[in-house]
């Protein structure tokens, strides 16, 4: 699994932690949370979907995401694609009730072997299979995916992902391998997805429909919607200027953080470097400075040159972080909405400061 997805479960997991924290109705409180790995205009890129829920809520049946108009979809992968990894935390009734992480996998699947599924029947243009193995039973679950063409949809989403969980409360056949209900998961796709041309926020949506408890019955009046917030593009700029101080000789080192124009308060950034151009470019270059951008999303460092050139160069992880509001057009009430985080941003190629 890449760092993206594996950060994005971490930040996921801290979302949900603050969802939950303060809310109880019904029992049943789901979150989304997309991250891309390429935050730049009309870019394409690995990209991360997490879905969860507390521990004791209701489990999930259905669960509908939306990605908004303005992405490019492409769904021509042949069946036996790999599109990418999974993680998740598994809750396990013939183990108690017990937690348990699985990895898995993304791949395609032929579409004309689903037509008649109960969940979503009729042909699909995609269909993605989630695989796994919780307490020695190998689990497959389905997923059937669309681009969105025609109203109401249109006005919402440009793609429909959709996926039916069976019930944990009722035993195999009908009812999920070991008792399993999912908390946690997210998983990544590549090759599907285009961000948008125009800078913007983007709210992908979730629609989650919880079964009835011991049933493998839908609740639809218990449905909830949730939104992750998408802002593009996310930068990380850096300029870096000689300072000369007595017989001491700084480099003074600015970095800009932004999204969908806008700056980003509060997050903290990393001045790396070394006396070459590819020790500060390297991934493990030592780490010379920091601090904690402003309302402009900038914060300003000094580093003393002890040698006669000093490269560097800024990187950054944006934090998933709560979205101050959720309107809930899609279902009877809103659960805790996001702001998609933004993993390993960096300012480009490190900048060189003389002595």
């Amino acid at each position: 699994m890449t760092r993206t997805a594996r950060l994005s479960v971490s930040a996921a997991a801290c979302v949900f932690a603050l969802a939950f924290a303060g809310t109880g109705f019904a029992a049943y409180n789901p979150s989304l949370l997309v991250a891309g790995t390429n935050q730049a205009l009309g870019r394409g890129g690995p990209l991360v979907i997490g879905v969860g829920q507390g521990v004791n809520d209701d489990a999930t049946g259905v669960a509908t995401i939306y990605s908004p108009p303005g992405y490019g979809v492409t769904l021509t992968q042949p069946a036996g694609t790999t599109l990418g990894s999974l993680s998740a935390l598994v809750k396990v009734a013939s183990l108690g009730g017990a937690r348990v992480n699985v990895e898995g996998t993304v791949k395609t699947a032929n579409p004309a072997s689903y037509v008649t599924n109960q969940c979503s029947p009729g042909a699909h243009e995609a269909v993605w299979i989630l695989e796994f193995t919780v307490s020695g039973n190998q689990v497959r679950w389905p997923m059937y995916v669309d681009r969105v063409t025609t109203a109401p949809e249109s006005a919402y989403a440009s793609a429909r992902i959709r996926v039916c969980l069976p019930s944990p409360y009722i035993p195999p056949p009908q009812g999920a391998p070991a008792g399993a209900s999912l908390i946690i998961s997210a998983f990544s796709v590549r090759g599907v997805f285009t961000n948008p041309g125009t800078r913007g926020s983007y709210p992908w949506n979730g629609v989650f429909v919880p079964h009835t408890p011991g049933t493998a019955t839908p609740n639809p009046a218990n449905a909830a919607q949730s939104s992750s917030f998408v802002r593009l593009p996310t930068r990380l700029t850096m300029t870096a200027k000689r300072q000369k101080r007595g017989q001491r000789t700084f480099a003074v080192v600015t970095a800009c953080a932004t999204e969908a124009g806008q700056g980003i308060r509060g997050i903290r950034i990393g001045f790396h470097g070394g006396a070459t151009a590819a020790k500060a470019n390297n991934i493990r270059a030592r780490r010379l400075a920091q601090g904690t951008t402003n309302a402009r999303g900038c914060t300003t460092s000094r580093v003393r040159l002890r040698t006669r050139a000093l490269f560097l160069r800024a990187i950054a992880d944006v934090p998933a972080r709560q979205a101050p509001a959720c309107q809930p057009t899609l279902a009877p009430r809103c659960s805790q909405p996001s702001i998609a985080p933004a993993f390993d941003l960096s300012s480009g190629r490190a900048k060189r400061v003389r002595r």
